[in-house]
């Protein structure tokens, strides 16, 4: 009887080795739990704003980048440098080179001891926003953010109200390399940007060579993405400990009772349920000019709840007479960052993110392993004064949708 071939067993061939883009394996968008739909809708209206760079990352998996035929090279954060100076403050305390956030500005600076409310200010104020310091800044590389800091002047006691204050930032900026004992810049090149392997971030300066912690920081989208990574991962970047481990819980959650989705410099995402007028609102627009007679018809809407900005509105509009609410508003136009309402009730948190003008956006969602940029170059347009375009306001909303 013929003895039967037996074909040799043949092994399958071995994987390819993963493709590696500068410290991320690249991997597909499906394969990692991404909704294909959604991903098209997004890059659609990045396109639509005008994008000049998308990346996003899953799982730790980098699974769409595209630049929309612009160059990868470094853009201007504007005001999402911001997250960035808030880092550089885990570092400071990692390092004890910092006692506490609860410390006072004026053991750093002794001339903030002369003021009175300027002497209660901590580093914590300037971390949420309630330091009541005059956002007005120095000037770009013209000014001096200390000199600055110095003659200014607070619009509210510390802690108890909220303004959005790019002074204060840049203030933080000096004060860090006072710290650290060299630029702040260079002190966050040496902890965070070089230990992930990051070479392009470059900042600008005032006339002293004091980073301009504010805005001005210059990086890739995709090294942006890099140190959402670490965020998300508990400071940890290609298993290295790079962020302090307890910073990113710390500074993502809510930071102060007056505005809940500030984080320590970060912007916390969850939906808005109600807005409305409050005590400390009021006396800041009576600090800067509202005539004591439109103040006293705004009193009864204090503490009301609306559902949105659009009822809040009208609310205005029907207790002011026409020339008051014109008032109104020019004093609003002509503040910086003098607050229109407050957000007074707020959903479930879904992530955090680093914000500035233009729509430059690092969103981070932990609860879905995702990690998003947005990035666009200023146009000459964009300093017209006007209304902002192509900012993509509703990118952090969005991305959560990403993931299935």
């Amino acid at each position: 009887m013929p003895v039967p071939s037996v074909e040799p067993t043949q092994e399958a061939p071995p994987a390819p080795p993963p493709v590696v883009r500068e410290g991320f394996v690249v991997g597909e968008p499906e394969a990692e739990g991404i909704d294909g739909a959604a991903l098209a809708k997004l890059v659609a209206k990045a396109k639509a704003q005008h994008s000049e760079a998308l990346v996003v990352v899953k799982n730790g998996k980098l699974v769409y980048e595209e630049y929309f035929g612009h160059p990868d090279e470094p853009i201007v954060a504007m005001s999402a440098s911001k997250s960035f100076t808030s880092l550089a403050y885990g570092f400071l305390l990692e390092d004890e080179k910092l006692a506490s956030l609860d410390e006072l500005v004026s053991k750093t600076l002794p001339g903030f001891a002369a003021d009175p409310w300027k002497a209660k200010i901590t580093y914590r104020h300037l971390l949420t926003q309630t330091s009541g310091i005059d956002p007005t800044r120095a000037g770009g590389s013209k000014g001096d953010i200390e000199a600055n800091a110095l003659a200014s002047k607070c619009m509210f006691e510390p802690g108890t109200s909220w303004q959005y204050s790019n002074a204060g930032v840049d203030l933080l900026a000096a004060l860090a390399g006072k710290l650290a004992g060299k630029p702040m810049d260079e002190y966050l090149d040496e902890k965070l940007f070089h230990p992930m392997g990051i070479a392009d971030v470059a900042w600008m300066h005032d006339k002293k060579g004091v980073p301009l912690g504010a805005g001005e920081m210059l990086i890739r989208p995709l090294d942006m993405a890099k140190v959402g990574q670490a965020m998300l991962g508990g400071g940890k970047w290609r298993d290295a400990q790079i962020i302090p481990a307890a910073w990113p819980a710390l500074s993502s959650a809510q930071s102060n009772a007056i505005e809940p989705l500030y984080g320590l410099l970060w912007w916390r995402d969850a939906k808005v349920t109600a807005v409305g007028l409050t005590g400390e609102v009021l006396a800041q627009w009576k600090t800067a000019g509202l005539a004591a007679e439109a103040a006293e018809k705004l009193e009864p809407l204090v503490g009301k709840k609306f559902a949105d900005a659009s009822r809040y509105a009208w609310a205005l509009q029907g207790a002011l007479g026409s020339d008051e609410l014109v008032a109104l508003d020019q004093l609003l136009a002509k503040g910086d960052h003098l607050p229109y309402m407050r957000n007074l009730e707020v959903g479930p948190v879904t992530g955090f993110n680093a914000a500035g003008w233009l729509g430059q956006f690092l969103v981070v969602v932990p609860a879905k392993q995702l990690v998003a940029v947005r990035m666009r170059r200023p146009r000459d347009a964009d300093y017209g004064g006007g209304k902002e375009v192509d900012g993509f306001s509703t990118f952090p909303s969005e991305v959560p949708a990403l993931a299935r």
